[in-house]
């Protein structure tokens, strides 16, 4: 129970609320008059009304103030202030409607200016939570009225800040909701600014609320168009004064509005730590308050805890926290409005620790109660039917399962795509998607290696479609932001894209309006409206579906970013060329599973024992010798044979049949499996011996590409895009490259003796810090000048004209040019994915600060500015650091995918890229040797090409220093796309 203290605090808190009501319609009286000028009859009501709210006795709260209004009088205008506690109270409880409703009686006593503007306000806010933008718009135009009588007024010099920032917020309230996030972004801006102004010259209670929300609406705006350095840098100029204001106030609700978003933000720039902790920090500032109004708010805390712990499999936490949850929404009772005991994701945790029984009863309720709430079309009942599969095969009900899961994945793609605008579709959804298709893909690899199964021929190649929707789903939402961000040049392509995006932002609002509407229960007053929300969205995706239609029939390439479709194992092996296989690999939560393809032959499919968390592990080891921490000396780790023995015995023997024979190997791997270049792994037993030379033993291993030129791809999709490209004149230039960039003005001298490689170590300190690009975090790449002069001079290039080097390797310089006439284009910098630079929340190459080369441009090369280069390479090459392997706390390796996948779109057909952290010499010779063989032998293809090259490379060394027969050496390039 709270104390006595805690409860006068709260009273007083909430009669500084009546005074706000009451302040705002006398418009001109100082505000600390403004709270004792109520009626004492009203006070009275107001009082009684605020202490059954505090015991906890709504029912009690809403008959006073009915019977308030009775007794006062319906129509009187002493009745404002109870009308205002009355929507109020009914805007707590999910009920729009009846707020609504309250609100327009409430118009009718408004006779103050001041009145009559927050009436306006409050309606033009709540009409677009029941998309009624009709009404909304009459409501807008109404308060524009009204803002116009009150400038007359005298008290505007020192009142007229607060109400343009009321107005502002409005606006952007509706603009939200509509889907127009650029303008609801300048209104959010606009309101925060008047706020500013009002608290800059006197405390204002209206003004501190405008200041919180516009904050938090600014935020999630932001989000949605995937601006998260934008929305970082909001977080850090508004905190310190909400902060201060909570304090000041002893109002930690507003430090808890703009915090949700903010840790949103953090999660979506893939910092989870730092969201833990502040999540963690809110829940230590309200949970003293001892009620049931700061107990709501902590499980809402608990629960983005509880998905935080899920992101980073931490299953046991992730469950104690969403039973700590329920307990409090049961001790709560009525008190506890739209929050419902049990989402999916707790029954999915309860599958991840071993308790399938539960799970199952838990998601049998949860889809009872979704079907009584949603209907066909909703997202929120199509992800309950596939969690319900998932926990189904759990219980090892197969057929039940597989029924629930192939009728509700399908669904839930079709509506995910066509909501990815929506509130919560970014970092959140995606993992929930990507839980519920392992599920789904766990139950088809049991089937597909069931040879008795009647499932079998359809859950392989089911099997092998979801795993590259899976592949893809971390990156796709980034694709898709920055494909909407891109630079188009095509007009035609502009416009019907546009239209597809303003499409989806609509859908994905009203979709979240709708389900946050129904998430609080069936509330009869309201099913007219849910009924006319629901045939808006059904008229919605019909015409997001025919603009798609458009799109794909128009341009296949950009629908294809935008809503890649999965290849099938017939189409994925009619794309195949003589001699080439393909091997599909997904690890996942129990099993992997694995494909080879090779034309003319029926797949092989093999369901390996070891699951993903076993190939990260042995992926993370392998990489210790490969990219250790040392950045000069000559002795690496030692080399894990037994690992990489095994690794090839677990994923690639059991599939042999499917791929032996062929001379290329075209790897699709997943998760990260996609940091490891699969040519390490050896095809049998192996031990180092000794050698005069250091590393030289190591040239005569059975390492896989001996017998395999290998290349990856990022999805099947991808592989499938690229092999339809149609065949076009080659380019008419052989090479331009870029490199060498001046990031800072630290002086750099290249060692003359030791093993030199190209690091890139960003100062934890200052990405936890700051939030803006900072180049001074960047090494300089001097001896990357070389490398490209060597090459240059291998293809004939034009040196002076197509190397662009220092400042000249501007973004600017880039971007103007015509990149199209080359067949080559490198960059040799540093590649950076998303999260991996302050600041940084896509993946980018680093190219010239543009304060040293005095560009116009951030500097950035990100990857929406490269979905809109223009491009005719059969090679991109990025020659620097670890591009291709990039770990960032969430998504390193999908980053570099959505990097390629932009690579791609813009007209490259292969990309060479970085595994780790590459030594100088060794890195240039196999760079040059990889295109002089290539100019050599014009029919080689370009992954036999990096095959002979890195085979020749084992045979080198570095004076009688060391041989380059270790896999640092010879492996760190990787070719990702078309390899022939």
């Amino acid at each position: 129970m709270p104390s006595r203290g805690s409860r006068n605090m709260k009273k007083t808190f909430r009669r500084s609320l009546a005074g706000l009501a009451l302040a705002a319609a006398g418009c001109g009286i100082v505000w600390a008059q403004e709270r004792t000028s109520l009626p004492p009859a009203v006070q009275q009501i107001v009082d009684r009304a605020l202490a059954a709210r505090e015991g906890g006795d709504t029912a009690g709260e809403l008959a006073v103030l009915e019977a308030g209004i009775n007794t006062i009088g319906a129509e009187s205008p002493d009745s404002f202030v109870l009308y205002q506690r009355l929507g109020e109270y009914y805007a707590d409880r999910g009920n729009v409607y009846q707020s609504i409703q309250i609100a327009e009686r409430q118009s009718k006593v408004a006779k103050l200016p001041g009145q009559e503007f927050l009436v306006r306000v409050k309606l033009a806010s709540l009409y677009p939570n029941l998309f009624q933008m009709g009404k909304a718009k009459k409501a807008l135009a109404d308060l524009q009225a009204v803002m116009t009588r009150l400038r007359a007024l005298p008290v505007w010099s020192r009142q007229g800040d607060y109400w343009q920032a009321g107005a502002a917020w409005a606006n952007a309230t509706y603009l939200s909701r509509a889907g127009h996030l650029k303008d609801a972004e300048v209104a959010w801006r606009t309101c925060l600014s008047f706020a500013e102004k009002q608290l800059a010259t006197a405390e204002h209670q209206g003004a501190q609320f405008y200041l919180v929300d516009c904050t938090a609406g600014l935020l999630g705006s932001l989000v949605a168009a995937g601006k998260l350095a934008e929305a970082g840098a909001v977080i850090a100029q508004q905190q310190p004064e909400i902060d201060r204001l909570a304090t000041k106030m002893r109002r930690p609700s507003l430090r808890y509005r703009v915090a949700l978003p903010a840790g949103r933000v953090l999660l979506e720039q893939g910092r989870l730590k730092e969201a833990r902790a502040a999540f963690e920090s809110l829940q230590r500032d309200i949970e003293g308050a001892g009620n049931a109004e700061a107990s709501m708010r902590i499980a809402i805390v608990r629960i983005n805890l509880a998905l935080i712990d899920m992101l980073e499999e931490r299953w046991p936490q992730a469950l104690a926290r969403f039973e700590e949850r329920a307990a409090v929404l049961r001790q709560a009772g009525a008190q506890r409005g739209n929050l419902g005991d049990y989402p999916p994701e707790y029954a999915y945790t309860l599958v991840r620790v071993g308790r399938a029984g539960e799970a199952l009863e838990l998601m049998r309720r949860i889809v009872k109660s979704r079907q009584g709430l949603f209907d066909e079309q909703s997202l929120s009942t199509w992800e309950g039917r596939a969690f319900l599969g998932v926990a189904l095969a759990a219980n090892g009900d197969k057929e039940a399962a597989l029924a629930e899961l192939r009728v509700a994945i399908p669904k839930v793609l079709a509506l995910s795509n066509g909501e990815r605008s929506a509130p919560d579709g970014g970092v959140l959804r995606t993992a929930r998607l990507g839980w519920m298709l392992d599920g789904y893909l766990m139950l088809l690899g049991e089937l597909a290696a069931d040879a008795n199964s009647p499932h079998r021929a359809f859950a392989q190649d089911e099997a092998f479609r979801m795993a590259d929707v899976a592949r893809g789903s971390v990156v796709q939402r980034a694709l898709a932001v920055a494909a909407s961000r891109a630079s188009i040049k095509d007009p035609v392509l502009a416009e019907t894209a546009g239209r597809e995006q303003d499409l989806q932002r609509e859908i994905g609002q009203l979709a979240d309006g709708l389900a946050n509407l129904l998430s609080r229960g069936s509330l009869q007053e309201q099913d007219a409206v849910v009924a006319e929300m629901r045939n808006n969205l059904i008229a919605l995706r019909q015409r997001h579906g025919e603009v798609s239609q458009e799109l794909a029939r128009r341009f296949p390439d950009y629908a294809s970013l935008i809503d890649p479709r999965p290849v099938s194992l017939d189409a994925a092996r009619a794309a195949l060329k003589p001699g080439e296989a393909m091997v599909s690999i997904y690890p996942g939560s129990t099993h992997t599973l694995v494909w080879a393809l090779t034309a003319g032959r029926p797949p092989a499919f093999a369901l390996a024992t070891v699951n993903g968390a076993a190939v990260a592990d042995a992926v993370r080891s392998l990489r210790q010798a490969l990219d250790p921490n040392a950045t000069s000396g000559n002795t690496l780790p030692r080399f894990d044979s037994a690992r990489a023995h095994g690794l090839y015995s677990q994923l690639l023997q059991p599939v042999e049949a499917g791929w032996s024979g062929a001379r290329e190997l075209i790897v699709v791997p997943h998760g990260k499996l996609a940091q490891l270049p699969l040519g390490t792994l050896l095809t049998a037993p192996w031990q180092a011996g000794k050698s005069s030379l250091l590393y030289a033993d190591m040239a005569q291993a059975p390492w896989l590409l001996r017998q395999l030129a290998v290349s990856q791809m990022p999805s099947v999709v991808a592989f499938a895009a690229l092999r339809s490209m149609p065949a076009t004149a080659p380019a008419a230039r052989p090479f331009v490259g870029i490199g060498d960039p001046v990031f800072n003005l630290a002086s750099v001298t290249a060692p003359t003796r030791g093993m030199v490689r190209r690091n890139l170590s960003l100062k934890p300190a200052a990405v936890n810090t700051e939030n803006r690009i900072n180049f001074d975090l960047l090494p300089q790449l001097p001896d990357t000048a070389v490398e490209l002069r060597d090459i240059a001079k291998v293809l004939a290039a034009d040196g002076e004209r197509d190397i662009l080097l220092q400042k000249a390797a501007s973004e600017s310089r880039v971007k103007a040019a015509d990149l199209a006439a080359y067949r080559v284009v490198m960059f040799a910098t540093h590649g950076l994915m998303s999260g991996e630079m302050p600041g940084l929340y896509q993946p980018a190459l680093a190219l010239s600060n543009p304060q040293l080369s005095g560009d116009s441009e951030d500097g950035m090369l990100t990857m929406e500015e490269i979905l809109g280069l223009k491009l005719k390479a059969d090679w991109v090459v990025l020659s620097a650091c670890n591009t291709a392997a990039a770990d960032s706390n969430l998504g390193g390796a999908e980053s570099f995918s959505g990097l390629g996948r932009a690579f791609f779109f813009a007209g490259a057909r292969a990309l060479l890229a970085t595994s780790w952290a590459v030594e100088t010499e060794s890195a240039r010779l196999l760079t040059t040797d990889t295109f002089r063989r290539q100019l050599a032998q014009p029919g080689m293809s370009r992954a036999v090409a990096l095959q002979q090259a890195a085979l020749g490379l084992m045979q080198k060394s570095a004076g009688k220093e060391y041989s380059y027969a270790h896999p640092m050496f010879w492996a760190p390039f990787v070719l990702v796309g078309d390899g022939s």
